[in-house]
This record gives C-alpha cells, structure tokens and sequence, in this order.
C-alpha cells in the first residue's frame, strides 16, 4: 500500500508544481535557486525526450501509454513478492513520474518541463521536471535491483556458466 500512496503523492506533488508554472510563470523568464545550479524556466515538451516526435504527437502519447500499461502488469506482479522493497520503490518512481506526464499530455497536449541545470551549454539547454528525475531513478533502481539479483543466485551464474556464448 506504501508503495501505491508513493505513486500518488509524486502525481499530486507534481502536478500542483506544473500547474503553478503554467499560471506564475512566462516562457524566458528564469530564475536561479540553489546559488545559482538550477534554473526555473517554463518550457512546453510536445514531442517525447528531448522533443522526439514532437511532429508527431500521437505517437508520443501513444508508445508511453502502452510502456505504461506493461509496467502497471510487471508493478503488480512485484508487489506481491516478499523481500523486494528496493524493486518497488523503483517501480513506484519510475511509474509515478511516467503517469504524471502522461497525465499531461492528455490533459494539455504536452508536458510541462520546468527547470535546467546551469552547468554548461548543453546541459543547460536542456529542460526537465521532477517526473524526469523520478523516472531516471526509478529506472537505475530498477537496473541495478536487476542486475544484482540476476548474478546473486546461483542458478543464474550456473545457467550463465552452462550457457555458450561465443564472443
């Protein structure tokens, strides 16, 4: 249930953030927080990361949806396992953010991305919201928990071992 809450309060959070952007702040305007790391900007995403398919809305509302109802499926299964918070928390992340966005492009037709990092030309450049932040981590959660439990057992490293892989 913790786990369910967490995905909620992410959505709820997020979307109180996006929705006082869109009625506080103008596109140009910045400001630095944080000693100047961080810019608050407003900035409307069409497309997918880093506008892909922006000409292409339908599609970018599209494959999210579908990732989303295979991660719902794979959410459920590991919420009940025992013994797999860190799986979960990742899970609750990833799909906490990816609902928040998807919520945006059905409701507004875009995602509302609000904040760059001040470090450089190109990372600058580049806009996100929190959403982002939980989905990569959610995701590198996830890939580690993976990734070490696939080397921890011994009937993985056994059928590794047994497998042929020629390099």
């Amino acid at each position: 249930m913790i786990f369910i809450l967490l995905i909620l309060a992410i959505v709820c959070v997020e979307k109180k953030i996006k929705d006082y952007i869109e009625s506080n702040k103008q596109y140009g305007d910045e400001k630095e927080i944080l000693d100047g790391k961080i810019i608050i900007n407003k900035h409307h995403n069409y497309g997918m990361m880093l506008n892909f398919l922006e000409d292409k809305k339908e599609l970018a509302l599209m494959i999210p949806s579908i990732c989303l109802g295979g991660l719902l499926i794979i959410f459920a299964i590991v919420l009940t396992k025992k013994r797999s918070f860190l799986l979960k928390l990742g899970f609750s992340f990833l799909l906490g953010g990816a609902i928040s966005n998807i919520h945006d492009r059905v409701k507004r037709g875009y995602v509302v991305d609000y904040f760059s990092i001040n470090k450089g030309k190109e990372l600058k450049r580049l806009v996100f919201n929190i959403a982002d932040v939980f989905i990569f981590v959610g995701t590198i959660i996830i890939g580690i928990v993976s990734f070490f439990k696939l080397f921890s057992s011994e009937d993985s490293v056994e059928r590794i071992n047994k497998s042929e892989i020629n390099f």
